[in-house]
């Protein structure tokens, strides 16, 4: 049986925590002499608390916890967002405190983005033809992912499945958003059979989050992303990437037969509003074609949406977005094209150049042409 453990972190701090979390896997998980690769989420420059990237604090008591368990090897390793400019991308660990971290604990921290990469061809339906993996993936002994549990516009969550995703080269992350027979659903899954953690810790400290300060942890990825997305308010059978993981052998979507150890479930809970219901309580006008984005893209894109919102603009106003590949329809006024996927069909409307535009880009876009001030 899958176990998952779960510990709100008091007043002692991160470390006492995170040493009563992993005590379940330590007969399972022999760390001595051993090589540890720790991945966190830094998919862009931006401190923990906004809930996008791993606090350093929970890195840095990974980091003591597998010197406590001996092992002999440990660096901090990411490659980024797609939608991080290359220049700007070693900014994703100096500007969230992970190489702070790396320097006071001695270890390594690594951009993934430098290679080497291992070349995969024809290596599944449901994977782009050819794309490329982080030789790191499988070069160290154990992988310990620690992922921060956010929604997603195409997978619904996003967790310790999709964080994998960082391992692939820069240019091949928007193939694994609509190549494939089962889309972004099924390349995840397939990353997933080639890329094993040895332990996956979600973070959850970020203040974003109804019950802050606690986290969970368990060696089944599947059963990981189930619980906490349970732990979300959305039901894990419904979410295509826990199914296909499932089906796949990857690990336990049920909760029901999850062995759930450490602090009482019950007492915890986050509220996340997915982006389409944040499209209709904010802008109600906003009809998205979105559905083969990639988060180059979309990720911008929402970013730019609430910082519109923060201004106090009229939302009134009907208007049509298409983002990605697909064909769209949509007879409004209005109508924008944003990337370079829709090249094609952008005829007369008004479109935003890019792959993928900048966030400052896209807000002056969204700003210029979307909404007026009240």
């Amino acid at each position: 049986m899958a176990i998952i453990s779960i510990r709100r972190i008091n007043k002692d701090g991160i470390l006492p925590a995170l040493e009563m979390l992993l005590q379940p896997f330590v007969p399972h998980l022999p760390l001595s002499g051993k090589s540890v690769l720790i991945k966190p989420n830094l998919v862009e420059p931006e401190h923990y608390t906004t809930g996008q990237t791993t606090n350093p604090q929970l890195v840095e008591a990974i980091i003591i916890w597998c010197r406590q368990q001996g092992a002999s090897k440990i660096a901090i390793g990411e490659g980024p967002s797609y939608f991080q400019p290359q220049s700007a991308l070693r900014e994703c660990f100096t500007q969230t405190g992970i190489a702070d971290v790396a320097k006071r604990q001695n270890v390594p921290w690594i951009l993934f983005d430098e290679g080497p990469f291992r070349e995969f061809r024809n290596h599944s339906p449901r994977t782009p033809k050819i794309f490329y993996v982080s030789e790191h993936a499988f070069t160290w002994e154990h992988i310990i992912n620690v992922p921060v549990p956010k929604s997603h516009y195409l997978t619904t969550v996003s967790i310790g499945m999709k964080n994998l995703k960082g391992f692939l080269k820069r240019c091949d992350k928007p193939a694994f958003h609509y190549a494939g027979s089962d889309g972004i659903h099924g390349s995840v899954t397939e990353l997933n059979l080639l890329i094993r953690p040895a332990l996956t810790i979600v973070d959850c400290t970020a203040p974003v989050h109804t019950n802050k300060n606690f986290l969970l942890a368990g060696t089944d990825i599947v059963a990981v992303d189930a619980v906490t997305t349970s732990l979300m308010g959305l039901n894990p059978r419904k979410i295509k990437t826990i199914q296909m993981g499932h089906a796949a052998g990857l690990g336990e979507m049920n909760v029901a037969k999850i062995d759930i150890q450490g602090d009482d479930l019950k007492n915890f809970h986050m509220n996340f509003e997915q982006p389409e219901d944040y499209l209709r309580r904010s802008f109600p006008g906003i009809t998205l074609s979105a559905q083969s984005a990639c988060s180059g893209c979309l990720i911008p894109f929402f970013s730019a949406l609430h910082r519109i919102e923060e201004l106090g603009f009229n939302r009134d106003d009907a208007f049509a977005i298409l983002i990605g590949k697909d064909s769209f329809n949509e007879t409004a006024k209005k109508m924008l094209v944003i990337g370079q996927c829709t090249k094609e069909q952008a005829g007369n409307n008004c479109r935003l150049n890019g792959c993928p535009p900048t966030k400052e880009e896209m807000f002056e876009f969204l700003r210029e042409h979307l909404l007026k001030p009240a």
